[in-house]
């Protein structure tokens, strides 16, 4: 199978794992939140062009990486939620919400943080480190247990991994932005 191959199909392979994966990855709230759905959106940034803007009809409704944007950081502020979490353990047709809006959220990430300027991408990758960093010292500071699916010792770790996730994506970011100038092919300068 040839570079090309590999590509097209790699995505797919990291999805099949994943779901093979599934139920230990659900058995522990961290691993749910700070394993699988990082993993989902990894996936989603994968499967997104390398190049570009994806189709027409996105670039249209996408100036400057806006509105992937905003629905990539709605989608991650409903993935925070216990009740969430819960739906998407206990029933199966959450679950696939979960794993198809998650995958969403990485490819429009990708599409839209190469149209962002570095201050756009800056606004919403920064409201996104606040929001999960304060979900992390939610769950840690938790008197009671959130998620029913999920106990309190669970929810504690989850609250530690989210915060750390917070500073290696932050740390990623900044790295990839300020190294070079923009990042993330803007075609359009800075």
């Amino acid at each position: 199978m040839n570079r090309k191959h590999w590509k097209a199909v790699a995505p797919g392979a990291a999805l099949t794992l994943i779901a093979l994966a599934q139920p230990w990855l659900e058995q522990r709230m961290v691993t749910h939140m700070v394993v699988e759905l990082p993993l989902l959106f990894a996936v989603g940034w994968w499967a997104a062009p390398a190049r570009g803007s994806g189709a027409g009809w996105l670039r249209s409704i996408n100036a400057n990486g806006l509105t992937g944007l905003t629905v990539a950081t709605a989608i991650s502020a409903i993935w925070m939620l216990p009740l969430s979490l819960d739906a998407a353990v206990l029933d199966p047709l959450a679950g696939w919400l979960k794993v198809c809006s998650v995958l969403l959220t990485g490819w429009l990430t990708r599409i839209s943080l190469r149209e962002a300027r570095t201050a756009v991408q800056a606004f919403f990758l920064l409201n996104w480190a606040w929001m999960t960093a304060a979900a992390g010292a939610l769950y840690q500071q938790a008197p009671e247990r959130l998620c029913s699916t999920y106990q309190q010792g669970d929810q504690a770790w989850a609250g530690i991994g989210l915060v750390v996730l917070v500073a290696a994506v932050v740390a990623m970011w900044m790295v990839a932005s300020f190294r070079d100038g923009p990042s993330f092919e803007h075609a359009s300068g800075s």
